[in-house]
């Protein structure tokens, strides 16, 4: 058959091929431990927002509390930056 002139055999090429494998590896922890943790906290959160009554998370949000959300956005995010 024909012989593929671009690929050279070698400890050059063996190296280069597995730091590369190695690279997505440490890639695909990484993204399927940031979806484990995203698993988690919509977990977490619905099992809170169970165990409130139908009556209470139905009720009217105050202007306060949204100013107080917003508030603690603001300074998370002022946290971060430092």
């Amino acid at each position: 058959f024909l012989a593929d002139p671009g690929v050279a055999d070698g400890s050059v090429t063996q190296s280069v091929i597995t730091q590369n494998a190695a690279y997505q590896a440490d890639d695909l922890d990484t993204y399927d431990s940031d979806c484990d943790e995203i698993s988690t906290a919509k977990a977490v959160l619905m099992a809170n927002l169970s165990s409130y009554g139908s009556d209470l998370l139905s009720e009217a949000y105050s202007d306060n509390t949204y100013n107080d959300m917003l508030n603690q956005s603001m300074q998370e995010m002022l946290y971060s930056e430092q």
